[in-house]
């Protein structure tokens, strides 16, 4: 435990003492920061529809009745509540509806002042023309039977039912934007374990390093070293999401940002991307230190890591699609390793059950194991073929030993 805390310690000295780490760190949060602000500043919540005033001047009760009747109906349609003042005020009224009826029969309607709604118009002409019917009816001496038969008749209007969509999954939305962080910070991570373990071949230090402490240590400490600090930089990442999800700038209100940060307002589903990320960084880790024990200089490390790349560029694009809504047939990806991580953080809660999870986490443990595994074969094998590495391993030899105390 000791070997291995010094190699761990050794690297994060290597780049915590570089500035750019500490901008890195930084720049997460100031970035959701920002973001946030700006998405607060251009989105602007619809303000509700302030009630239309309308006057209406008439002499017949029925006809300001039916005229009445048709702007409340217009008015529920539209979504905007609709007002009566009872008598005419300089302000009191945005439209001012006058009806009149004239020796005939015949109904005119006159509007002047904000100008209504097509639907409120035909509203209006229909609820007129039958209060104008139901006047001539009575002015001709219609008896009361007659004047009902001459009310329009109630229809019965049924709708035959529609299955019902699926029901939407806003939250896949914020469950990509904790992914890409996860994402985003893995790429960087394991750059830098790429860079650790090339920098030991560069300088020679990697036969120190065999000399002093097994390869399986050497392994682990650069894992707990670089993880560390990828550790400390998505810690600082979610909590900044969290603290600003807090503010009203994480609001309902605070248009598509705010809805995006809803999904750092839950301490447990962080906690759970926290430890998948863990055991990403551990599996994903444990190949590209093998990747780069193998490799001759920094070129040759990085053609061998294209794979791994690779295959993050592949998971970045499967999220992309389980976020656009068309991946509905790929859940099974979550029971390959190397997708598992990603799969688990973009399904949505309780598309798996406990089971399912802690098999599909038992895969990854065992793929990290056959990497960590491959890694200090790797380790070793690389480091042994180097010179000085052959004359230590000439002079520990058991055969040799006799013969050299003699």
């Amino acid at each position: 435990m000791q070997r291995l805390r010094l190699i761990a310690g050794r690297e994060i000295a290597a780049y915590a003492g570089v500035p750019s780490f500490w901008a890195a760190l930084l720049m997460g949060p100031l970035l959701m920061l920002l973001a946030a602000l700006a998405g607060g500043a251009v989105h602007h919540p619809p303000a509700a529809a302030p009630a239309r005033q309308i006057l209406v001047e008439t002499g017949d009760p029925g006809l300001s009745g039916a005229a009445k009747d048709a702007l409340a109906q217009a008015g529920a349609l539209e979504g905007r509540p609709v007002v009566f003042p009872a008598a005419p005020a300089p302000g009191n009224a945005t439209t001012t509806l006058k009806v009149d009826v004239d020796a005939a029969g015949a109904v005119s309607a006159r509007l002047s002042g904000e100008l209504l709604p097509k639907t409120t118009l035909a509203l209006l002409r229909r609820d007129l023309g039958q209060a104008g019917l139901q006047g001539r009816l009575r002015r001709a001496g219609a008896s009361e039977a007659m004047l009902a038969a001459a009310e329009a008749v109630p229809v019965t209007l049924e709708e035959a039912p529609v299955a019902a969509p699926p029901p939407a999954d806003p939250g896949r939305f914020g469950r990509f934007a904790v992914m890409m962080l996860l994402w985003l910070n893995l790429v960087g991570a394991l750059g830098m374990l790429l860079q650790a373990i090339v920098r030991e071949r560069a300088n020679r230090a990697l036969e120190s390093l065999l000399s002093a402490a097994r390869a399986s240590e050497i392994i682990f400490g650069k894992l707990a070293g670089v993880g560390a600090l990828s550790l400390l930089v998505l810690s600082a990442w979610l909590a900044a999401g969290a603290a600003i999800a807090a503010t009203p700038l994480g609001g309902a209100g605070a248009g598509m940002i705010g809805f995006l940060l809803q999904a750092f307002a839950a301490p447990l589903a962080l906690l759970q991307a926290a430890l998948v990320y863990v055991l990403a960084f551990a599996m994903y880790g444990s190949a590209m230190i093998g990747l780069g024990a193998i490799a001759r200089d920094v070129p040759s490390a990085q053609n061998l890591s294209r794979p791994i790349f690779g295959v993050l560029l592949l998971v970045f694009f499967v999220a992309l699609a389980q976020l656009g809504g068309g991946a509905h047939g790929m859940a099974w990806m979550v029971w390959i390793p190397v997708f598992t991580p990603f799969i688990l953080l973009m399904e949505p809660p309780g598309a798996l059950d406990l089971a399912q999870t802690a098999v599909a986490l038992g895969g990854m443990a065992a793929t990290t194991a056959v990497f960590g595994w491959m890694a200090t074969r790797a380790l070793t094998d690389s480091a042994l073929r180097l010179p000085g590495m052959r004359r230590r391993a000439a002079i520990d030899s058991p055969q040799l030993q006799p013969a050299d105390a003699a």
